[in-house]
């Protein structure tokens, strides 16, 4: 089987062979980790809207209505990002293969990494990435918003926006946008 497209400049062809085209879309699909050392956590969310290099934010963010438990140590954090689709709980068993766990206390966590690391200074494999805190087995990890959904914090990013805002999952997938914040499997 071959599969033929049309080539950029001209009217010439390129033929793709079965093996060409999963090279290809491996290479599409492959998942990234980029470090972060040494990020202290901040704890409320009123803090964190000042110190985090916002554009704006999801004014149903407060300390009210975002409870966040108190973290103390600073934490090397990575920003994992699987480039595909995947399931509801899917990044779970994904960030494992990838020798990393969800972050513990991540709201904590990606509240001090916007504080420590300004939009302009952000990796560019990361450019209009999502970077979300979602720790499915820590209940202080997920909020509820007005319409009763449970949510995790986390940064619209794109076109040089900022934004903190919460996110639930549509349809029980996330799309290939978004980074999770993960810590070492054996930190």
């Amino acid at each position: 089987m071959s599969l033929f497209i049309k080539g950029v400049q001209g009217s010439s062809r390129k033929q793709l062979t079965p093996k060409k085209i999963m090279q290809t879309k491996t290479a599409e699909k492959s998942p990234f980790t980029i470090p972060f050392p040494n990020i202290s956590p901040i704890n409320t969310a009123e803090e964190a809207t000042k110190q985090g290099h916002y554009d704006d934010y999801y004014r149903f963010i407060s300390n009210e209505t975002v409870k966040i438990e108190p973290a103390k140590v600073p934490k090397n954090l990575h920003l994992v990002c699987f480039n595909r689709a995947i399931g509801e709980t899917e990044y779970v068993e994904l960030l494992r293969t990838e020798g990393k766990r969800p972050c513990q206390n991540a709201p904590q966590y990606l509240l001090g990494l916007m504080a420590a690391v300004p939009e302009d200074k952000m990796p560019k494999e990361l450019r209009n990435k999502y970077l979300v805190a979602a720790e499915p087995d820590n209940r202080s990890s997920a909020f509820t918003v007005e319409c009763g959904c449970r949510c995790f914090l986390f940064v619209y990013r794109y076109g040089g926006d900022r934004k903190l805002c919460l996110a639930y999952v549509v349809s029980r997938r996330w799309n290939d946008r978004w980074a999770f914040l993960a810590e070492d499997l054996v930190p």
